[in-house]
């Protein structure tokens, strides 16, 4: 790691001793004020959705517009962003905001404490409607051992939802009842495989990827991917994959894999959009997705089939009697840092400022008559085939910077019934906020702290993981030839590879081990 930001660095410095200087004073100033002078910044971010972003386009002149900004945006795919970001900073080109993961990452943690990035506990001060955006606690967690602070995080929802969506009108037919149980839920599965539904073969399960089951493991009493406390001894933190309950999901949807319940193109074929294509289409039965798409689900699979029905699948009791829930997650999905040679830095916070304050509404719902319109005084958007191609997400989504954690980390009830009966879908808005509150009952977080470092796991984590459980772990549902045995040699490879001296310290550096609550 060394080799790759050491040579980054010469040119770096180098450029910090003529350009803004970490330590640099905000220049004099009203935050929100710039005397008319048009803040100029460049600017690199992942994207999340498709990467059809076109420059010059009109939400990018109405933003630049009313900001009194120009900002050169650069996106890369988010599947690419952390190969190609860590290129693009050995090469010493810092862009003077740029996407990264943060602290809790060796890589821009090592970056940020050999002087790359802008401190900015000053612009905090000056500017608080940024500080305010990020509740204090997560700040907190971002402060070096001097209280500095380089990095800005872009917060959500730690219980961002993947919801149990199912054709409620195919079970109907077929007589099948909600789910109550993982039992249930593959005796259905296993009837929609053997019964034709209008004539037609259907798809009984299909999802995105592992990460999109998440929720659907905490039947088993498991916090998908994370470190979660021993069986039996509360007081020892185990990586996933010694964790009984996280072996024994994967094992069930292996069995599930086994038995054909499942879409044959499940990780073969990963896609973020194609499972849920799938669903809308009319060729899947059930499959998990995000809370925020019931809406749009509903509405889409309504235009293939008018009369249908779409339900949600309340949290399942797994085999040993445990109710699921939401797997929580750090409310941080990646941020940004400010370059530490900046030009603009002042000028930066403004717009940040302003995103937050009078362009609060522009970055949230879009532009009015092109994203939404205002009926008795609230803000109805529109569904997405009624928004122009020149202010969809693709050329809005850009310039998305800072999302306050009163936006991001708490659902808005009163827009998404709002949003609900502009779709003419309020018959059920209460029982998909009633089905959200039953999965946010019970939390199943990662227990590790991810700021609390582990030098072994810093020097030799991912390699020793990609050396010895990576392709059991990535490709065990499909791959029916793997054993429990197998799963269990490779993780006494993995302790004697270094896990066990990572176990050691995480254990001994991490005194807190009860369950994180993130609200």
């Amino acid at each position: 790691m060394k080799q790759i930001v050491a040579p980054m660095m010469a040119a770096v410095l180098t450029l910090a001793t003529v350009g803004c200087s970490t330590d640099s004073a905000p220049a004099a100033g009203k935050p929100g004020e710039s005397g008319g002078q048009v803040t100029t910044f460049s600017y690199l971010r992942p994207i999340w959705g498709p990467a059809t972003y076109q420059k010059g386009g009109p939400f990018e002149k109405e933003l630049f517009e009313k900001a009194n900004v120009k900002i050169d945006v650069q996106i890369i795919p988010v599947t690419d962003y952390d190969t190609k970001v860590k290129t693009i900073i050995a090469a010493g080109k810092l862009p003077d905001v740029m996407w990264g993961s943060g602290p809790r990452d060796k890589f821009f943690l090592e970056t940020q404490e050999q002087g790359a990035f802008l401190k900015i506990n000053e612009y905090l001060d000056k500017y608080p409607a940024v500080k305010q955006a990020v509740p204090a606690a997560i700040w907190d967690m971002l402060k070096d051992k001097d209280g500095n602070i380089y990095f800005i995080p872009n917060t959500l929802n730690p219980d961002v939802q993947f919801m149990l969506y199912y054709r409620q009108d195919w079970f109907e037919k077929l007589n099948i009842p909600e789910p109550k149980t993982i039992q249930d839920l593959e005796d259905a599965l296993q009837k929609i495989k053997d019964t034709p539904i209008n004539g037609e073969k259907k798809i009984p399960f299909t999802g995105n990827d592992m990460w999109s089951m998440k929720d659907l493991a905490t039947s088993f009493g498991a916090s998908l991917n994370g470190w979660q406390p021993a069986k039996g001894d509360p007081n020892r933190l185990v990586q996933f994959f010694q964790a009984p309950e996280q072996i024994d999901f994967y094992f069930w949807m292996q069995g599930l894999s086994k038995k054909g319940l499942i879409d044959p193109d499940f990780i073969v074929s990963p896609n973020s959009s194609k499972s849920i294509d799938k669903f809308k289409s009319g060729k899947v039965a059930v499959t998990p997705s995000h809370y925020n798409e019931y809406g749009a689900i509903v509405n889409d699979v309504r235009k293939v089939e008018p009369g249908a029905k779409v339900g949600i699948i309340s949290p399942l009791t797994g085999p040993t009697g445990i109710k699921g829930g939401v797997r929580s997650v750090l409310p941080i999905d990646r941020g940004f840092y400010l370059s530490a040679t900046a030009k603009d830095p002042e000028g930066i916070f403004r717009y940040l400022s302003w995103q937050l304050t009078e362009g609060h509404d522009m970055m949230k719902y879009g532009v009015e008559g092109k994203n939404y319109e205002v009926k008795n005084g609230k803000k109805l958007s529109f569904a997405e085939d009624k928004i122009p191609d020149d202010y969809k997400r693709p050329q809005m989504e850009p310039f998305w910077t800072l999302i306050p954690f009163s936006d991001a980390g708490i659902v808005d009830w009163e827009r998404n019934r709002d949003w609900m009966t502009s779709l003419g879908l309020s018959d059920l808005y209460d029982t998909y906020k009633s089905k959200y509150e039953e999965y946010a009952k019970n939390s199943f977080p990662d227990y590790r702290n991810p700021f609390i470092r582990s030098q072994t796991d810093d020097s030799l984590g991912s390699k020793i993981f990609e050396d010895n459980m990576n392709t059991l772990v990535s490709g065990v549902v499909i791959n029916h030839k793997t054993t429990r045995e197998d799963w269990q040699k490779k993780t006494d490879d993995w302790l004697k590879a270094g896990g066990s001296k990572i176990l050691e310290e995480v254990n001994a550096n991490q005194k807190d081990k009860s369950k994180p609550m993130y609200k």
